[in-house]
C-alpha cells in the first residue's frame, strides 16, 4: 500500500500576524509597555507554536507524508487520506471547506483560550488519535452541510456552520422577502441566520433558535432582531426544516452580503437577488473523534 498523505491546515495567531509580520506600531508600543493583553497575545502565540511543533513531530514519528497549508491560502490540488486542522473552530471551518469525502480531525492548539468544539485532539493526544484515525479505529461523526444557490447558480462552497444574510453596514436594517414552502413575507431585521445542526449551538441559538443533535439531518432559520410594528406582522420567525425544504431569500436593498461560516467567505447581494439555501444530501463532512452534541 502507498504511504498515507496528510494535509495539515494551520492558523496564524494574532501575535504572528499583527506584531511579527505586519509590525503594527500601536501593538508594538503596547508590547514595549508590557500591556497585559498584548503579553497574553504573546503567550498564546508561544502555546500555538508549541502545538504546531507537537503535531509535525508526531507525524514524523508516525512516518507519514504531510503537507502544511496556511488556512487563508488553502488550495487543495491533490488527494489526501486525512486532513488535520490546527487551531480552533475558525481553522476547522476553513479546512472543512476544502474537504469533500476526506475525513478530518481537529487539534485544539490552545484549550485554555479556545472552545474548539469540533476538535477531538490537543497537542498531547494528537499522535495517539492520529494513529487510530489512520488505522480506521477512530469513531466518525457525519455532519450535514448546507448548499447555496445564488440566482439559480449553485455556489461551490458548502456550509458547515451557518449563513448570515445581512446588510454590509451593521447599523443598517436589512430588508428582504423570505419564502419557505408556500409561505412568503417581507421582513425587516438585523439579518437572517440559516444554520446546520452542527452550527445550532452558536449564533442561531443566541438569536433564539434550537440546539439540535449534530448528526441531525435538519437545518433551521431565524431572523435576527426581527422588527415588529404596525405594518410588520411577521409569522416566519424561525423553525427547524428537513429535506427537501429550502429557504429562499430575495434581497430588497442595494447592498448586502451573505457570510459563510464566519467573516472570511462572503457572497455579495444586490437588489432582487435570490438566495436559495437547503441541506446538501451529498458528502457529509466526516469528522473523526468528535463526540457531537
Amino acid at each position: 500500500m502507498s504511504q498515507p498523505r496528510i494535509l495539515v491546515v494551520y492558523k496564524k495567531d494574532a501575535y504572528q500576524q499583527y506584531l511579527q509580520e505586519q509590525q503594527d506600531p500601536h501593538l508594538l508600543r503596547l508590547l514595549r509597555r508590557r500591556q497585559p493583553d498584548v503579553l497574553d497575545m504573546q503567550r498564546a502565540h508561544t502555546i500555538h507554536e508549541e502545538a504546531m511543533e507537537a503535531v509535525t513531530h508526531a507525524l514524523r514519528r508516525i512516518g507519514v507524508a504531510f503537507d502544511l497549508a496556511y488556512r487563508a491560502d488553502l488550495k487543495v490540488t491533490r488527494r489526501y487520506d486525512l486532513v488535520v486542522s490546527v487551531g480552533g473552530d475558525g481553522t476547522f471551518l476553513q479546512a472543512a471547506r476544502s474537504v469533500s469525502r476526506t475525513p478530518i480531525i481537529g487539534v485544539n492548539s490552545d484549550p485554555q483560550r479556545s472552545e474548539a468544539v469540533f476538535c477531538a485532539a490537543n497537542a498531547k493526544s494528537f499522535r495517539r488519535l492520529c494513529e487510530q484515525a489512520l488505522a480506521g479505529k477512530l469513531p466518525e461523526l457525519r455532519l450535514w452541510r448546507l448548499q447555496i444557490a445564488l440566482n439559480g447558480r449553485l455556489w461551490p462552497v458548502r456550509v458547515l456552520n451557518d449563513v448570515l444574510a445581512v446588510h454590509d453596514d451593521p447599523a443598517t436594517m436589512s430588508r428582504y422577502r423570505l419564502k419557505i414552502g408556500s409561505r412568503e413575507e417581507a421582513q425587516k431585521s438585523s439579518g437572517l441566520w440559516v444554520s446546520t445542526a452542527a452550527g445550532s449551538s452558536s449564533a442561531v441559538l443566541a438569536a433564539g433558535g434550537r440546539q439540535l443533535p449534530w448528526s441531525a439531518k435538519a437545518f433551521q432559520y431565524r431572523p435576527r432582531e426581527l422588527y415588529r410594528g404596525r405594518l410588520s406582522r411577521c409569522r416566519l420567525t424561525g423553525g427547524v426544516l428537513h429535506p427537501p425544504a429550502h429557504v429562499r431569500l430575495t434581497w430588497l436593498m442595494r447592498r448586502g452580503v451573505a457570510f459563510i461560516d464566519g467573516p472570511h467567505v462572503r457572497i455579495p447581494l444586490r437588489f432582487a437577488d435570490h438566495l436559495d439555501i437547503s441541506l446538501s444530501s451529498q458528502d457529509p463532512l466526516r469528522v473523526l473523534g468528535a463526540r457531537g452534541r
